[in-house]
């Protein structure tokens, strides 16, 4: 915007942004850098419980924000969580939409119900999110939203079909939502994570050390990344930082997809 310059940019003041998957690491750690920059928040999860632990965490910080239970299959649940943030605020500003699991298994007999479980939460959870946020968001003229993607939607490897097509789908709701709504003030953009060290990962790296080992050598930085890594570049994409900026898949994963 004309006249913000520096780190203004980077403010979310009278802002309300909803974040999916908010009870988890990723959401945790982003909620708490959007609330930094004067954003209010609506916490979305599917366990009730995890969204009211980083709640009141915000909460304890100062900042304004609420707990909904959703789960992002459910057409109902994905109106209501939206609604939630309209009711409080009278607005919707910014959608996180950082629900999502995986289940690896080859390809060779991976169950069907495996499959369409990956596939109905990661990117037809996504879709509905970004199909009611975005019905707000038109409606008032603005918006940013930030699928969260990964390398595995760019790059292949093995033993995750239902993951990496979920992720390689999501890729592309990204930019045709993107172009779709170019002119009509809302941004689409997608984080590309390379492998975060969460709860999740850590008991997936128990399962299969070698796999993970060998994984963790293909990051040229020769490490995982952290939650906290995400947050910037979320907080960006969120941001007036960003205002000539939609359709981009932003891959953080220390240099993983340069090669």
């Amino acid at each position: 915007m004309p006249g913000i310059v520096g780190l203004d940019l980077f403010r979310l003041d009278g802002q309300v942004a909803l974040i999916t998957g908010g009870g988890g690491a990723i959401g945790t750690a982003m909620a708490g850098g959007f609330a930094s920059v004067g954003a209010a928040l609506v916490i979305a999860d599917r366990r009730l419980d995890a969204a009211e632990a980083t709640v009141a965490a915000l909460r304890d910080a100062g900042a304004d924000a609420i707990a909904v239970e959703a789960d992002v299959t459910s057409e109902d649940d994905v109106r209501r969580m939206v609604q939630s943030a309209i009711e409080r605020w009278g607005r919707l500003d910014v959608l996180v939409n950082g629900a999502g699991i995986g289940a690896r298994h080859p390809a060779e007999g991976y169950p069907l119900e495996r499959w369409q479980s990956v596939l109905d939460i990661n990117l037809t959870g996504t879709f509905l999110c970004c199909r009611e946020a975005g019905a707000a968001m038109l409606g008032a003229g603005r918006g940013s939203i930030i699928n969260i993607a990964s390398i595995a939607g760019l790059v292949g490897y093995n033993g995750n079909p239902a993951y990496l097509a979920s992720k390689g789908g999501v890729v592309q709701l990204t930019r045709a939502l993107a172009i779709e709504w170019a002119q009509r003030g809302v941004r689409v953009n997608a984080i590309a994570p390379g492998v975060i060290a969460t709860q999740m990962i850590a008991g997936a790296v128990a399962r299969e050390p070698e796999f993970y080992d060998a994984f963790k050598k293909k990051h040229p930085v020769n490490r995982f990344g952290s939650a906290e890594e995400l947050v910037g570049p979320a907080m960006f994409l969120a941001s007036e930082a960003a205002s000539f900026v939609t359709g981009h898949i932003l891959a953080v994963d220390g240099g993983y997809t340069a090669q």
